[in-house]
């Protein structure tokens, strides 16, 4: 499964980020939401309810050394989606939302709840499991769903009173129906059939602390059409894309707007997994768009034959979608076939389809792999230059995982393969040994975050004639790059950026690469007040990948020197 990221989907705007925001109640927009399944009839006692997700580990995509550096006080890249929507299931009970990314648990309040609740993925395992001990010692009643839950519940065995596995639009009401009449409950639930995404409640953005994330996430779709073998999605959601009405998605648009969000992510695995339905509902966010001002920039996930499709690209280049991240993988041919990720080799080459996109305007982020059984020693060469050459400036890189429950996990557990007990590399390559597959890697990244390599992939694609013509007119369309909100955005960045790279001692490193592209290469594609606020916000995301690529290899020679 690839995970996204988006802080910086697009900088033409800076101003944006600045400021506290009112919250406003999602009530106050027309659209009304399909009522949740409806609990028995009388209703039972109001319960106290907590959900929790947990705290992330730093990692690429937190952003956790570029946050301090924005304007106020940005403690997440995105909000938890979960959170809002289970808020939105839980009808009239009291509901707190505690995410741990931008606050602390309260523990002496824990006692106060009828119900804790804790959701979470692969990534956040350790962590639930440690907050899961802390709620069985203080002896709360405690669910957990999920979808590290929904590929590996014996890992939640003695942790909690109630599991949820997959779905839960009909479950959770049903358990808080059962539990507030003191009727008993199951210990397991799981819905028998998939969720009609038209009858899903409208989540609650209102509860969120809005002020503390960088960007909204929201759902329009679940389920993809494709069979790649590595990933969890169509385990949990099949692969017939089920969609919400174009009207409901609009709806908690707005929502969004009125709580002072300034960007969105719409995290659907495949946004355009069915591209009739998707270019309805763009039909109808275009008009939204232009009614408001442009107030939210888009971003979301699709599969690259969004290249084929000029309809689709010019749609979402019209909604405002900034950029897309595609599941490109590999460059190599029989790597996407041996992984059954034929939508990726149909037609005519990867590099045309990315030129395509970021011709219509869209950035490009893209989710790569290394340790297929096609890859040799040199893939790690071949990943570099097709995304230096491809001008990939947020290169997602991962090496191989097998996640339970996924064919990939049940292939290689059946060639004895598995190594379950490493969860960084829990495999055995085919063409070379699991340390030269970690070392690879961490080579990989390292190159592809130098200051030197992420520059010229941002320059990269500003050669595109198209692309620059595109963008500059819709950030006119959306009155952005106002010359003082948009000037005191950038000088803020440039401040707090060099302050961070004058404590680390990195002034003459990284930062006289970053002086150098910007009086040549800024000077000659992106003029002008916008292009020096886009090209601070581009450095303040590198000196992340940076600064944490530099301390996780430093970790790893710490680690093999205590062996």
């Amino acid at each position: 499964m690839s995970t996204a990221l988006t802080i910086v989907d697009d900088p033409c705007c800076g101003e944006k980020l600045v400021g506290v925001v009112d919250l406003v109640s999602p009530a106050t927009v027309a659209y009304t939401a399909p009522a949740p399944i409806r609990t028995r009839q009388p209703p039972g006692r109001k319960l106290s309810i907590c959900l929790i997700n947990p705290k992330f580990e730093p990692s690429y995509w937190g952003f956790d050394f570029a946050l301090p550096l924005y304007p106020g006080d940005k403690r997440s890249t995105m909000i938890s989606g979960s959170l809002s929507a289970l808020a939105g299931l839980s009808g009239e009970h009291d509901v707190t939302l505690v995410d741990e990314n931008v606050e602390d648990i309260d523990w002496q309040s824990m006692s106060g709840y009828d119900i804790v609740g804790v959701t979470g993925m692969i990534v956040q395992k350790e962590r639930m499991r440690q907050i899961l001990l802390r709620l069985r010692e203080l002896k709360i009643f405690t669910v957990v769903g999920g979808p590290l839950m929904s590929v590996q519940e014996e890992f939640f065995e003695g942790l909690c009173d109630v599991s949820f596995v997959g779905e839960a639009e009909t479950t959770w009401p049903k358990f808080l129906d059962d539990f507030s009449h003191n009727l008993k409950t199951d210990t397991r639930y799981e819905q028998t059939t998939p969720t009609d995404m038209t009858q899903v409640p409208r989540p609650r953005f209102d509860m969120l602390k809005v002020s503390r994330y960088a960007s909204a996430a929201l759902q329009y779709s679940r389920g993809c059409p494709f069979q790649c073998e590595f990933c969890d999605i169509i385990v949990i959601y099949g692969r017939k894309p089920r969609v919400k009405e174009p009207e409901q998605l609009v709806a908690e648009l707005d929502d969004l707007r009125l709580a002072g969000f300034h960007s969105a992510f719409i995290v659907d695995d495949n946004f355009i997994g069915n591209k009739k339905k998707a270019k309805s509902l763009l039909e109808q966010i275009i008009p939204w768009m232009e009614k408001h001002g442009y107030p939210l920039r888009l971003t979301t996930e699709a599969s690259i034959d969004l290249a084929d499709d000029a309809e689709l690209l010019d749609l979402m280049y019209r909604a405002n979608f900034r950029s897309v991240f595609i599941g490109i993988e590999t460059p190599r041919m029989e790597s996407l076939k041996e992984t059954k990720k034929f939508q990726n080799v149909r037609g005519d080459s990867l590099e045309a389809k990315l030129a395509r996109i970021q011709a219509a305007g869209l950035d490009i982020n893209a989710g790569f792999i290394v340790g297929f059984d096609s890859d040799d020693k040199a893939i790690f060469e071949d990943q570099f230059r097709f995304i230096q050459d491809n001008g990939i400036t947020l290169a997602m890189v991962g090496m191989l995982q097998a996640i339970p429950r996924t064919p990939l996990y049940a292939r290689l557990k059946a060639e004895g393969r598995l190594v379950e007990e490493d969860p960084s590399c829990n495999f055995v390559p085919k063409q070379m040994t699991r340390d030269e597959l970690r070392k690879g890697y961490w080579d990989l990244v390292t190159r592809l975050y130098t200051p030197e390599a992420y520059l010229e992939r941002y320059f990269k694609v500003c050669e595109s004639k198209e692309y620059l013509e595109r963008r500059a007119a819709i950030c006119q369309k959306a009155g952005e790059g106002k010359s003082l909100p948009t000037l005191g955005y950038g000088l803020t960045l440039l401040w707090t950026l060099f302050w961070a790279l004058a404590r680390d001692g990195s002034l003459r490193k990284v930062g006289a690469v970053y002086a150098h592209f910007f009086f040549t290469q800024r000077i000659v594609s992106q003029r002008g007040i916008i292009g020096f606020a886009q090209f601070m916000n581009r450095c303040v995301t590198h000196w992340h990948f940076y600064k944490f690529t530099r301390e996780a290899t430093a970790g790893r020679l710490r680690a093999y020197n205590t062996v």
